[in-house]
């Protein structure tokens, strides 16, 4: 039998990372900074998504569940983008809303599995997670430079993922996941134009049973 699927917490570490980003924040709204743009902005970002999988981990849930598993193959990344619309309150504090997502995940494996029934419920543990969906986020800017600055983000995911898994080539069966996740990011950002940033962003979101992350290019637009 060959089997194929696709789709199409820290919470300490979270509470620690926005303790960090409102202290932060104060402290340097306390002190001397350059004057940014404030306002409406629009940006958008691209680049490579990745899910925290260990095939090890797959291949020993499907045996668990009686499948006679001869090969796996998993892929666990993707190209990812966000697109969002916010407003910047001062030179260190923006507020945003957009849509996140983290790609398609990929796993396949050949082999016999013998309970069907058993196979959907194992589907619904151990399939490669990812996520799309609206988010809302606070941003907590540091500018370093004139031109440059450091961001910490934490925001609020509400995601859902659409996949497939076909058997025997014949049947094909589609299913749907959804959750809610706290994100949390960093970016590095620099000014080209008058009202234009570039930035080099990472993003992280905690999903049900793994993480998904995202390295990304993106710029970010200020309304006159």
């Amino acid at each position: 039998m060959n089997a194929s699927y696709f789709n199409a917490s820290s919470n300490g570490f979270v509470f620690k990372l926005a303790t960090f980003i409102l202290f932060a924040g104060s402290l340097f709204c306390s002190q001397q900074g350059k004057a940014e743009q404030t306002g409406w902005f629009l940006s958008g970002q691209i680049g490579s998504a990745s899910t925290d999988l260990s095939k090890k981990n797959l291949t020993s849930s499907l045996i668990e569940q009686g499948a006679l598993i001869n090969s796996v193959s998993i892929k666990d990344s993707d190209t990812g983008y966000q697109a969002a619309i916010g407003y910047k309150f001062n030179s260190f504090y923006s507020l945003q809303v957009g849509y996140v997502d983290f790609g398609e995940r990929h796993f396949s494996f050949t082999g016999e599995v013998t309970d069907i029934d058993s196979l959907h419920s194992t589907m619904e543990q151990i399939y490669p997670e990812s996520a799309k969906g609206p988010q809302i986020s606070l941003l907590a800017s540091w500018p370093v430079t004139k031109e440059i600055s450091l961001t910490g983000k934490l925001g609020y995911l509400d995601w859902q993922q659409d996949y497939q898994y076909q058997i025997d080539s014949s049947q094909l069966f589609n299913a749907k996941r959804s959750g809610n996740s706290v994100t949390f990011g960093i970016e590095a950002s620099i000014a080209v134009f008058k009202s234009t940033q570039v930035f080099i962003s990472y993003d992280h979101a905690a999903l049900d049973a793994t993480d998904a992350s995202m390295l990304s290019i993106g710029a970010r637009y200020y309304f006159d």
